[in-house]
C-alpha cells in the first residue's frame, strides 16, 4: 500500500499591531452619599491582531508571532504603564476639600482627574497617540495637558522630532516661524505672553503629534500663554518640514510625492532668496569692492561660486541657474570665497498667506502658488484682506528624487 502524505503544516498567520485602550473608572463619595472625587483613566495598549480580529493573547512567540513583535509591545506597554499614575490620593483630597467646603457652606464640584486617549494615528510604522489631561483639585480652575506617544513599530523605539532630522536649526527655525505666524493671523494673539516669541526661539525641541495630514505642535498649559488661552496647539503641514527630513524621517512619515514636490519648492524658494541678498553670512568677516560691502557666506559646505550653483542647481535647471550669474549678482568670489552684498531688500508686506498645491503626472508636473493678499484698514487699525490673489505657476521634472524647477524667482 502507498504511504501515506503527512499532513500540511499549518500556514503561518499574519499578525499586525494595533492599539488598545484600556478605560478605568473610579468615583468616591462621603458618608452622605456626596460624589467628592471621580477618576477616568485611558490606557493605550499595544497589541497584535490577526486577519481575522482575534488579539494574540500568548505569553510567547507562536502562530507566526515572533518574539521581536512581542519584546516591540513590551516596551511600548511597559512606558505607558505608568499612565494616570500621580502622588495624590484622589479621595483624600475630595473628601479634604469637602470637609473645609462644608462647614464654610460652600457647594464644591467633585475633584478628579480624567485622561482620554483623543487621537490616534498609524502611518507605516510610525504609530502617534495622543492623550488629553485633565485635572480639578478644588482651585479656581481645572488644568489641562497633553501628551503624545510617537513609536517606531519596527524598532521598538520612541521618536521625537529632532530624530528625523540631519538640519535641526533649520527645522526649529520653520517651526517657530509657521507658530509665530499663526499666533500673529489669530484673534487670541493679545493674550500670549509679551515674550511668547522669545519662549518659542528658546525651545530646543518641541512636543508633537505626528498626524495622518499633519504634524501637530503643541504647548502645556502657562508654557507660552496663560490659562486663558488653554492648551495652545498648532497644526503644520508636513511640506513646510518634509525638506528637514533625513533618510530615517523619510523612511518613517512615507509622505506623499505630492507633499515632497512642494517641499523642494520651499528649499528652492529658500535657497534662491539668496540671489535677493538674503544669503547667511558672517557678519564679523567683511570687505568693501566697488563701494559695495561684503559678508562672507556662512554655510556647510558652501565655500565658492560653484559650490553654490551646486546646490541651487539641485532645485533649479542648471541652465536657468547660471543666468542668474551676471556682473549684477549680489554673490561674489574674492581669493576663492563666497562673498554676499549687503544691499538688503524689504519683504512684501503685502502678501497675507500663501497656499501650494502640486500637480504631477508621471515626472513632470507643476506647483500652483497662490498668493491672498492685505492692505493695512487705518479705521480697523490693522491689516486686513483686499479679496485680491496672485496665481504663479512653477513647472518640474522629478530627478534623483528631488522636484527640479525649470524657472525660479523669490515671491517674498
Amino acid at each position: 500500500a502507498p504511504t501515506p502524505e503527512p499532513p500540511p503544516e499549518p500556514a503561518e498567520e499574519e499578525w499586525d499591531f494595533t492599539v488598545q485602550v484600556e478605560r478605568s473608572e473610579q468615583e468616591f463619595k462621603a458618608e452622605d452619599g456626596t460624589v467628592i472625587a471621580q477618576e477616568t483613566v485611558e490606557r493605550p495598549v499595544l497589541a497584535l491582531v490577526n486577519q481575522s480580529g482575534e488579539v494574540y493573547s500568548d505569553s510567547g512567540p507562536g502562530r507566526g508571532v515572533t518574539a521581536q513583535q512581542l519584546a516591540v509591545c513590551q516596551t511600548f506597554n511597559d512606558a505607558t504603564a505608568a499612565v494616570g499614575v500621580w502622588d495624590i490620593d484622589i479621595e483624600e483630597e475630595g473628601r479634604t476639600i469637602y470637609e473645609m467646603r462644608k462647614a464654610s457652606g460652600d457647594e464644591m464640584p467633585p475633584v478628579g482627574r480624567e485622561i482620554t486617549v483623543s487621537e490616534l494615528s498609524r502611518q507605516g510604522s510610525l504609530l502617534s497617540v495622543l492623550e488629553g489631561d485633565y485635572a480639578y483639585l478644588g482651585g479656581a480652575h481645572p488644568d489641562y495637558g497633553l501628551h503624545a506617544w510617537n513609536f517606531d513599530l519596527s524598532s521598538g523605539t520612541f521618536v521625537g522630532l529632532m530624530t528625523l532630522t540631519d538640519r535641526p536649526e533649520e527645522l526649529r527655525e520653520t517651526i517657530v516661524w509657521e507658530v509665530a505666524s499663526q499666533i500673529f493671523a489669530s484673534e487670541y494673539r493679545e493674550g500670549f505672553y509679551n515674550d511668547w516669541y522669545n519662549l518659542l526661539r528658546d525651545k530646543e525641541d518641541f512636543e508633537v503629534f505626528f498626524g495622518p495630514e499633519s504634524l501637530t505642535v503643541f504647548f502645556q498649559e502657562y508654557e507660552i500663554a496663560p490659562h486663558a488661552v488653554g492648551v495652545p496647539i498648532f497644526e503644520i503641514p508636513y511640506s513646510s518640514i518634509s525638506r528637514f527630513l533625513n533618510g530615517y524621517g523619510d523612511q518613517l512619515l512615507v509622505l506623499p510625492a505630492e507633499t515632497k514636490v512642494i517641499g523642494d519648492f520651499l528649499e528652492a524658494q529658500s535657497l534662491w532668496s539668496w540671489l535677493e541678498a538674503r544669503a547667511p553670512v558672517d557678519y564679523n568677516d567683511t570687505r568693501i569692492e566697488d563701494n559695495i560691502w561684503y559678508h562672507r557666506v556662512d554655510y556647510p559646505n558652501v565655500r565658492t561660486l560653484a559650490d553654490v550653483k551646486e546646490m541651487l542647481s539641485k532645485y533649479v535647471d542648471e541652465s536657468f541657474v547660471e543666468e542668474q550669474f551676471t556682473e549684477d549678482c549680489v554673490l561674489r568670489e574674492f581669493e576663492g570665497v563666497l562673498y554676499a552684498a549687503d544691499v538688503g531688500r524689504g519683504d512684501d508686506i503685502t502678501i497675507a498667506s500663501v497656499d501650494y498645491d502640486a500637480q504631477l503626472s508621471g515626472e513632470t508636473g507643476k506647483v500652483i502658488v497662490t498668493i491672498h493678499r492685505q492692505d493695512y484698514d487705518d479705521a480697523a487699525g490693522d491689516w486686513v484682506l483686499t479679496g485680491e490673489t496672485d496665481v504663479l505657476e512653477f513647472p518640474f521634472t522629478l530627478r534623483g528624487g528631488h522636484a527640479v524647477f525649470s524657472t525660479m524667482y523669490y515671491m517674498y
